[in-house]
């Protein structure tokens, strides 16, 4: 269903992508998520401003001394509801220019942050060779082999574009699979597109619960889910000579779309009530370059979602003691089983965790352990913070690597398609 706020003559039909149902499904919930992340940002932008957060902490050293790093927890009020939220403010320098004067880096700088940076957002980890042509090895000879397999690692984040809604027309359309990676210009968003609707893979991102306190008991979470964003003006950044000292700011942002069906992952990217990220780069009339990270959303309720449900347990059971046969032989009963009106519900086994121990030690768990949900969060924190500070450490290696950013025609054709190697 679309929301109220987008009526079927709104969408664009000729000479664009089809729409399916999910497409729909996606469109549907876009005004409300950007609602909701615009409030936010202005929440965090008179909070920041005047520096009345509820709880502050540090959250992360680095190599590279930033000149602000901290979380925060602390209540943020939207147009209907007031939200617990914690979120993470960074400020570290980005590039030093050794030859080319501020006006030419703040020239160069204006074009890649604006037009290229979400084509060029993640990069490939080095690998060993593998010979072309070279034969693999099958059935139970693979797991012998000795032979160097072919594996792509990627570091940092992976953007597509999909969904857009023109400004004036207010018309609605899908973008072709074509134009997919090639990131629109973002100083065409608020003045062309009134939103742009992206999809980001977030690469190697993995939470870890150690249940023990040791690398022995833990649980690893792989994160690979794609999640939809939303990007319109009011996150997008182009200004200049914004205050003494600054040539110019730069930068974006966007709204996380919350996914339409839950999984085992209650919190995360994909599963934020509400949350936004923003990137801004600073050029100083030194010439240095400056990378000022937001991230803001709301603090998790469930990290975790294990269903409490016999039937299917059963029929998983089965099914791998029997290769999958259980559920291909007796499909109509387990689909009669699975109509019966019975609601099972769900528990998270993290949160009960923590509720446990601190019940067994009278509350030692969190006082000498570090056992509780405030530390799972600052652990969130944490890893969302390594991994936006790998996306800008590669992201570096890219532009430092191109001699000129405004001569379009010597770019690599990678960084203009958006479709790396």
């Amino acid at each position: 269903m679309l929301s109220e706020h987008i009526t079927s003559e709104q969408i664009v039909s000729e000479g664009a992508a089809p729409l399916t149902d999910q497409d729909r499904a996606i469109l549907g919930s876009v005004e409300k998520t950007l609602a909701d992340g615009v409030a936010l940002k202005r929440w965090w932008e008179q909070t920041d401003e005047f520096d009345s957060y509820s709880e502050r902490f540090e959250l992360a050293r680095q190599f590279n001394e930033p000149s602000t790093s901290m979380g925060f927890f602390d209540r943020a009020s939207l147009a209907d509801r007031t939200l617990p939220v914690m979120g993470s403010v960074e400020d570290s320098l980005y590039d030093q220019p050794k030859q080319a004067t501020s006006e030419q880096v703040l020239k160069e700088f204006r074009e890649f942050v604006l037009h290229y940076f979400l084509r060029i957002s993640s990069y490939r980890l080095p690998e060993t060779y593998v010979k072309p042509g070279r034969p693999v090895a099958s059935g139970y000879l693979r797991g012998l082999t000795w032979c160097t397999q072919r594996e792509t690692s990627r570091i940092g984040f992976g953007f597509s574009q999909h969904y857009y809604k023109l400004r004036g027309s207010g018309v609605i359309g899908k973008f072709s699979s074509s134009e997919e990676f090639a990131i629109v210009d973002l100083r065409e968003i608020g003045e062309k597109y009134e939103w742009v609707v992206v999809k980001v893979h977030i690469f190697n991102f993995n939470l870890t619960f150690r249940f023990l306190g040791s690398d022995e008991a833990q649980l690893l979470v792989p994160l690979t889910e794609e999640t939809y964003l939303v990007i319109s003006g009011d996150f997008i950044v182009n200004q200049e000579s914004p205050r003494a000292g600054v040539l110019g700011s730069y930068g974006f942002g966007y709204a996380f779309i919350r996914n339409q069906t839950e999984g085992v992952i209650a919190y995360g990217p994909g599963q934020f009530d509400a949350a936004i990220e923003s990137i801004v780069f600073r050029v100083l009339e030194s010439g240095e370059t400056w990378a000022h990270r937001v991230f803001v959303a709301n603090r998790p309720e469930r990290i975790l979602n294990v269903s409490i449900n016999p039937v299917a347990w059963s029929f998983r059971f089965a099914d791998l003691m029997s290769f999958g046969l259980t559920s291909t032989l007796f499909a109509p009963i387990k689909s009669a089983l699975g109509s019966l009106p019975v609601r099972f519900s769900s528990f998270d086994p993290v949160n009960a965790y923590v509720s446990l121990a601190n019940q067994f030690t009278g509350g030692a768990a969190a006082e000498e352990l570090c056992i509780t949900r405030e530390q799972l969060e600052k652990d969130f924190l944490v890893q969302h913070f390594k991994q936006h500070y790998q996306m800008i450490v590669g992201t570096l290696l890219t532009w430092r690597q191109i001699g000129n950013w405004l001569d379009s025609a010597s770019l690599p054709e990678w960084v203009v398609t958006g479709m790396g190697s």
